[in-house]
Parts: structure tokens; C-alpha cells; sequence
């Protein structure tokens, strides 16, 4: 019996931290990405954990500064710009890496690299000859493998038996040869930088991608300000049509009263964006169009429906004798609504303002149709997803600060959820 309630626990347990799992693992790798630089980003295999620090290496090619950043997945370091120009390398470094080279760090690195430089010269110069060899020599032998496995595969198909061993024999040679020329190649690079470069760590700004996209986006603060009132103002309706009819559902009894109650779930049953389109039309002639009280009042048609759900089972939960109690010493039925049934549906009313608010919030096919020039945040997000190329890490970014609010609206008002769900108190 012990052996088989283990079991069940612990397979319990399993499925438990298996949903867990699921459910934060893309969470996790959004806030990661939203984390790195565009270096970062682009390396495969892709970093579990954002580096805090970028490590540098700086030579001198020719008269110009050649710049390079450690990549932990190629276990090398990865040349990014080659200028004489330090604003230039400043401003590409900071948008490739999300560091911040300042100009006494670069200077105290350039003197370092001119003393090194000077102090090596010929020696740097017959390493870089033998490398530019090597390179060329490799490049050769790589084209050269290149057309004999497209003859391989043409000798192959017309099935000619001895041209085919003969090309083996030479594909086998040239791997063997390049593979020799790859490491000559690596041990000069290395004896290069050893006597040709300095290294030097600057710290990353984690949250450069947030910055930037709010910087080269250029309407997102006016959205999410619009967001925010459109939500509030969806939660307000919401909770004053819904919470109202809520408990008139709960204390009167009237003829149709069960089938009214199912009825106000029907809207939710219409896509949303079937709604929006007629909804233009009456938004317009009203004078609401592409406003917020507009947006708020769309939204709340579906969250009106799960309000009156969720708090006419509150105020059901609740007992009229508690009312009849205080209006016996001296309370209005309305002083007894405010003073004694309102405080005890606070969890229920909570609950309701939560969905309203996440409802309204990340709303994006609604949004996108009710605006025009004055669009919400998840449409900017949107936007900036579609638009652009390539920048996972800035949407990334914009899709963090865009969870955000809801994350701190429930954070608010979780001790009344909890109390609702579980008698808990915070």
C-alpha cells in the first residue's frame, strides 16, 4: 500500500513539474534572448544564460584597428569592425555587443597594442605573411575538394567504377591536406595574437535591448500609456455593468433568469475580430473611433459576459442573512451592500479585474482593426515583429515589456485571488 501511494505521489509530482516545465521553458528563453546582444543572438548553439561581460580583442591591420569579440559557442574570437575611426567602432561595438567602449578604456588598449606592435614588428609581419600563404593555399585546396565531390557525384551516377576510386584517392588526399594547413593555420593565429593583440573585458548593458526599442520605436511609449487607460477603463465597465448585473443574478429571481445568464456567454463565442469589423462602422458614427473609450468599450462586450459569471456566484456564496443582520441595526439595504456583501466579494471581483485587464491588455487582431494612428502597445510589438528582420533579440525585448504590466496588475491584486481560490491570506 506505502509502495503503491509513492508511486502515485510521485508520478503526481512528475506531471506537476513536467506542466511547470512547459509552461515557464518558453517564458525563460524569451527573457534570455531579450537579454543578449545581436552577437549573442546570431551564435549557434545559442547560449542558455546571457554573459554579463564581453571580451575583446584589439589589433592593428594595416592602419586600421581591427576589433573582435569572444563567441562562448566557437570557443574563438569573432572579428566584428576594421576602422581608424573610434565614434564609428563605438557606436557599431555598442549596437553588435551592448557594451559601451569608453574612450580612456580604448586609448590605455591602443597605447598597450602600439607598444606590443612596435616592440614585435618584423616578427607580426612574417607571421601575417606566412598566414596570408597558409589562407591562400587553404582556400585553393578547399575549391579543389569542392569540384571533385561534384565530379564524385556525376561518376557516381554513370556508375564508372575506376574514375570513382581515383576521385576518392584525391578527395582523401586534399582533406588530408587542408586538414594540415587548419592547424598551421590556428597555431600562427595564435602566436599572432599572443604578440600582436591585446584583450580586454567591458561590461554588457542587460537591458540595452529594452532601451533600444523604445528608442527606434519611435510611438511605443504613447501605446503603452494607451494600453494601460484602455485596460483600466475595460476593468472600470466591465466591473460596474458586470459586477452590478452579477449580483442581481445572485439576489432576485425573475422569469427567463437561467436562460438570460447563459445568454450573456454568447458574444464570447464570435471571434473577436468578426466583432471588430461592424464595430468600426458604430464606432465611427459615435465619434470613438481609434480612441481608447472606443477600444474599452469592444473589449468589454466580451468581458461584461465573465464578470457577471464570476460574481454572481460570489454574491451566491454569500448570505442575504448577513445583509437582513445589518439592516436590522440600522444599515440601508444599499449602506448593507457597500458595508458588509461588497468587502466579501473583493476575491471574486479581483478574479474578474484580472481577466478584464490580460483580456484587454495583450488584445492584438482587435486592436489592429478599432486604430489607426493611434495604436495600442501589443500593436506596435506586432509591428515591430513583422517589420523587423532579423532582430529577435529587440522583439524579444518589446514581447518582455509587454507582459510585464499584466505580470504587476496580478501582482496587485493577488491576495484577493488568493483568498478566492483558497481562503489564503497574503
Amino acid at each position: 500500500m506505502k509502495g503503491n501511494k509513492l508511486l502515485k505521489q510521485t508520478l503526481f509530482y512528475l506531471v506537476v513539474a513536467g506542466i511547470i516545465l512547459v509552461i515557464l521553458t518558453p517564458i525563460y528563453f524569451l527573457v534570455v534572448i531579450s537579454l543578449m546582444s545581436d552577437q549573442e543572438a546570431y551564435d549557434w548553439p545559442t547560449q542558455m544564460v546571457p554573459s554579463f561581460f564581453n571580451h575583446f580583442k584589439l589589433e592593428i591591420d594595416g592602419n586600421k584597428y581591427l576589433i573582435s569579440v569572444y563567441s562562448p559557442s566557437k570557443k574563438e574570437y569573432v572579428s566584428i569592425i576594421r576602422t581608424d575611426n573610434f565614434d564609428e567602432l563605438q557606436k557599431f561595438v555598442r549596437n553588435k555587443t551592448n557594451s559601451n567602449i569608453k574612450k580612456e578604456i580604448f586609448d590605455i588598449q591602443v597605447q598597450k597594442l602600439n607598444e606590443l606592435y612596435n616592440k614585435n614588428k618584423e616578427e607580426i609581419e612574417a607571421l601575417r605573411s606566412q598566414v596570408n600563404t597558409l589562407e591562400s593555399k587553404l582556400n585553393r585546396v578547399t575549391v579543389s575538394t569542392v569540384k571533385l565531390k561534384s565530379q564524385l557525384e556525376k561518376a557516381e551516377k554513370a556508375g564508372m567504377e575506376n574514375l570513382i576510386s581515383l576521385i576518392k584517392d584525391n578527395i582523401e588526399k586534399y582533406e588530408k591536406e587542408k586538414a594540415t594547413y587548419e592547424a598551421q593555420l590556428k597555431e600562427l593565429n595564435k602566436q599572432l595574437e599572443e604578440i600582436g593583440s591585446v584583450k580586454f573585458s567591458v561590461s554588457k548593458n542587460i537591458f540595452y535591448n529594452y532601451v533600444r526599442f523604445f528608442q527606434v520605436t519611435s510611438n511605443a511609449w504613447p501605446a503603452l500609456l494607451r494600453s494601460i487607460q484602455v485596460a483600466l477603463l475595460t476593468v472600470l465597465i466591465s466591473l460596474t455593468i458586470g459586477g452590478m448585473a452579477g449580483y442581481a443574478f445572485a439576489r432576485y429571481y425573475f422569469k427567463g433568469k437561467n436562460l438570460l445568464k447563459l445568454s450573456v456567454l454568447f458574444v464570447r463565442m464570435f471571434p473577436g475580430i468578426s466583432i471588430a469589423m461592424p464595430m468600426v462602422i458604430i464606432l465611427i458614427n459615435m465619434g470613438f473611433y481609434d480612441k481608447p473609450l472606443g477600444l474599452s468599450l469592444v473589449y468589454s462586450v466580451g468581458q461584461i459576459g465573465m464578470t457577471i459569471w464570476i460574481t454572481a456566484s460570489i454574491f451566491m456564496g454569500i448570505s442575504t442573512e448577513l445583509e437582513e443582520a445589518a439592516m436590522i441595526f440600522g444599515t440601508t439595504r444599499l449602506g448593507a451592500f457597500f458595508k458588509v456583501t461588497l468587502p466579501l466579494a473583493l476575491p471574486g471581483l479581483a478574479a474578474s479585474a484580472m481577466y478584464a485587464f490580460i483580456g484587454s491588455w495583450s488584445e492584438t487582431a482587435q486592436a489592429i482593426v478599432l486604430t489607426q494612428f493611434n495604436p495600442t502597445f501589443p500593436v506596435v510589438v506586432y509591428q515591430t515583429l513583422v517589420g523587423a528582420k532579423g532582430l529577435i533579440n529587440l522583439t524579444a525585448a518589446g514581447g518582455v515589456s509587454l507582459a510585464l504590466p499584466a505580470v504587476v496588475f496580478t501582482l496587485i491584486i493577488r491576495r484577493y485571488i488568493l483568498q478566492m481560490w483558497g481562503g489564503v491570506r497574503v
